[in-house]
């Protein structure tokens, strides 16, 4: 997924998270042992980068699933201020159809070896959609002949699919972080209260 969809995807988790967070408030959060914040953080960055690594933007547009030949691979830059992505565009022409030029996250062997590339037999999965910011998103593809037949590679575009592992993992992750940091203060904060619900006869 390209970085400004992973970062919103990200906020969508993280900023409920933390509102619950705070929601809890020290005397609460207190009672949590630092194992578990840990644990938080831990799994959270795991299901985060699994999410982002494994799924590209959500999307209900038709899948065009064709068999055919790739050729004349080209890289394109798509910049978002100090970040930016690399898309991977090639010439697909199908055994049945006209010519399509198709865009990916996938990176293929010898992608830059028109002599190894070009003529190779593809079957490929892609988004009838040319408005995204991978126009024609091929997000399956899979390498029928040529030195490297049997390469397969995907990315999950389902609407309810691998991507919400970014938000999930960003939630989990912020809560885990927000504890260890704030775990010092909130033990001292829940003894001032306990000092203060101490009544003398």
């Amino acid at each position: 997924m390209d970085y400004t969809h992973g970062m919103l995807c990200g906020l969508l988790g993280a900023g409920p998270a933390l509102a619950i967070f705070f929601f809890l408030r020290a005397k609460r959060r207190a009672w949590i042992p630092p194992l578990a914040w840990w644990l938080f953080l831990a799994l959270g960055t795991v299901v985060f980068f699994y999410g982002l690594s494994h799924s590209t933007v959500p999307s209900f547009s038709r899948r065009i699933t064709a068999v055919g030949k790739a050729y004349d691979h080209v890289d394109r830059e798509i910049h978002n201020g100090y970040h930016h992505n690399t898309v991977h565009g090639f010439r697909f022409v199908p055994e049945r159809g006209n010519p399509i030029n198709l865009e990916t996250q996938i990176i293929f062997p010898y992608w830059d070896t028109p002599a190894i590339f070009n003529g190779q037999s593809f079957r490929v999965v892609y988004l009838d959609d040319d408005q995204r910011a991978f126009k024609n998103e091929a997000i399956d593809v899979e390498i029928l002949s040529g030195r490297y037949a049997g390469f397969h590679d995907s990315f999950d575009a389902r609407p309810i699919g691998k991507w919400l592992g970014i938000p999930i993992g960003a939630a989990l992750a912020a809560f885990g972080f927000a504890g260890l940091k704030y775990m010092k203060a909130d033990a001292e904060s829940a003894i001032s209260a306990d000092d203060g619900d101490v009544s003398y006869t």
